[in-house]
């Protein structure tokens, strides 16, 4: 669909206005206005996701979990699961966030242990630390959202359905409000409705999520008449396109709210590779490197406790021995020394994530 990005000049009788520029983002997203703090966050990889549970009310269809989150009263933070407070704060600190995602499943179904983080989070961080909280808004009172200005929510993202005025009771608490929903192809007249409806009440902005089907919600989704895009991955055909003409139509009738129409690479190429970069970095070894934008690369020598360091002569730092993989961990150039040396060695590309494991091994 071809929309234009540059504003225009009308005359309305005496009235001149400007009609509204679609602009790109750092990650090749659409928007018009202003981006949230949180998506600008987001792209850089700088914000910590954290789940605070997998309780739901809701069944959508459209649901993106896997199994072993969906239901699940868990949380974690990135990829590391959470038992104690320095868990969340350990992983913020090795990812370099400067803020964090609320999420879930429902995190007000768990709102004490939803606030206790907000807090904790801004007290180690402090007050420019960036708090935004994803929720479907139906149980929210207005007790919860002064408790959540209290602990310093920034920002509130409400998943809105059918009850387009949930978002009214939540305006007014010193925190950006807006609205969070999917691009479904064939519900582009609801999503006109939204934006009028967000651009009268005053709200600050609107996310549109580019449909993905995942392996939990694909014969839902499918049931539905919803096909896979082909062209990329995990995405549902004919979602930007109706994001596209969503955003255009917001162009031409709003004059306040700010639009994002984010897409699926935003969240698994940008925000995700990202984010595995700044941990990467962060929990690098001498030895090791970081190859193809996030993996960390290295050689390894396995079945072996020790002795091959001896016989290469590496200092302390040069090596490590990773019990749990039963193997000794090094560089690439001394893996292929040992190789030569008649030990069993291989090149590894390792996730930086804090449940690491091998993405591509090589045998030498």
């Amino acid at each position: 669909m071809a929309i234009s990005n540059q504003p225009k000049i009308y005359e309305s009788g005496s009235v001149l206005f400007v009609m509204r520029a679609i602009k790109t983002s750092y990650a090749q997203s659409k928007y018009i206005g202003k981006l949230p703090r949180g998506c600008v966050q987001c792209m850089r990889g700088r914000k910590l996701v954290l789940f605070v549970t997998g309780v739901c009310a809701h069944s959508c269809y459209y649901c993106p979990l896997s199994s072993k989150r969906k239901n699940v009263d868990k949380t974690w933070a990135n990829e590391a699961r959470v038992s104690l407070d320095e868990d969340v704060l350990r992983e913020a600190r090795l990812c370099c966030s400067t803020g964090v995602g609320v999420t879930g499943g429902e995190p007000l179904a768990r709102f004490d242990r939803t606030v206790k983080y907000i807090r904790v989070l801004k007290r180690e961080f402090g007050d420019k630390f960036h708090v935004h909280l994803y929720t479907s808004g139906d149980v929210i009172t207005s007790d919860m959202l002064k408790a959540l200005s209290d602990a310093g929510l920034d920002e509130l993202r409400l998943h809105l359905r059918d009850d387009l005025s949930l978002i009214d009771k939540c305006l007014g608490y010193g925190f950006d409000v807006g609205a969070e929903v999917p691009v479904v192809p064939g519900k582009e007249e609801e999503l006109r409705k939204l934006i009028l409806y967000l651009e009268k009440v005053g709200a600050q902005f609107l996310n549109l999520n580019e449909l993905e089907m995942s392996e939990l919600n694909f014969s839902l989704m499918t049931k539905r008449g919803l096909l896979s895009n082909e062209d990329v991955f995990n995405t549902v055909r004919g979602s930007m396109d109706a994001g596209l003409g969503v955003l255009e139509f917001a162009r031409r009738n709003t004059e306040k709210l700010s639009v994002h129409l984010c897409t699926s690479s935003v969240k698994n190429v940008y925000q995700y590779q990202n984010r595995l970069r700044l941990r990467a970095k962060s929990i690098l070894k001498g030895f090791e490197r970081i190859v193809d934008h996030c993996m960390i690369e290295k050689g390894v020598v396995e079945g072996d406790y020790g002795e091959v360091a001896s016989e290469l002569k590496l200092s302390k730092d040069e090596f490590f021995v990773n019990t749990e993989e039963n193997r000794v961990e090094m560089s690439v150039k001394n893996a292929r020394r040992a190789k030569r040396l008649g030990y069993k060695c291989a090149v590894v590309k390792v996730m930086p994530t804090s449940d690491s494991f091998d993405f591509e091994k090589e045998p030498l």
